[in-house]
């Protein structure tokens, strides 16, 4: 029996597909569901969503994420984050080029700029892409 897992963000599907496993990084540490799992609801930090399409164990897809909700119903999973990034087509060279750019911009900002925010955690986000 197969698990449909779905990644979701505000402007993209970013995954829709069956597997026989997931790992999901929930506030309250990870969570492993496998088919017939209890219904769940969960909130999700940053991190790493693994999904093993044929077994436990065999990793086939690695998705960075950022925070979010998870919804476990049935044989269904539902990751609902702000941000999702299959690091199979992460662009390493970019990513590296982003944090430099928004790491010069935040030199530019006096201490109390509200845009300052932004700019960590959009530096955040890109060491989190880098981090596996």
């Amino acid at each position: 029996m197969a698990l449909r897992i779905r990644i979701v963000c505000p402007e993209h599907s970013a995954y829709d597909a069956d597997a026989a496993f997931v790992s999901i990084p929930s506030t309250d540490g990870n969570l492993g569901v496998a088919p017939h799992h209890a219904n769940e609801i969960c909130t999700i930090e940053p991190g790493f969503v693994t999904i093993c399409d044929e077994a436990i164990g065999q990793v086939s897809h690695t998705f960075a994420v950022d925070v979010g909700y998870a919804e476990v119903t049935g044989d269904e999973v539902v990751i609902l984050a702000e941000r999702a990034q299959d690091l199979s087509e992460l662009d390493v060279e970019k990513v590296q080029a982003d944090i430099q750019g928004f790491e010069e911009k935040l030199s530019n900002l006096s201490k109390d700029d509200a845009h300052r925010s932004y700019l960590y955690n959009e530096i955040a986000w890109c060491k989190l892409l880098l981090s596996k």
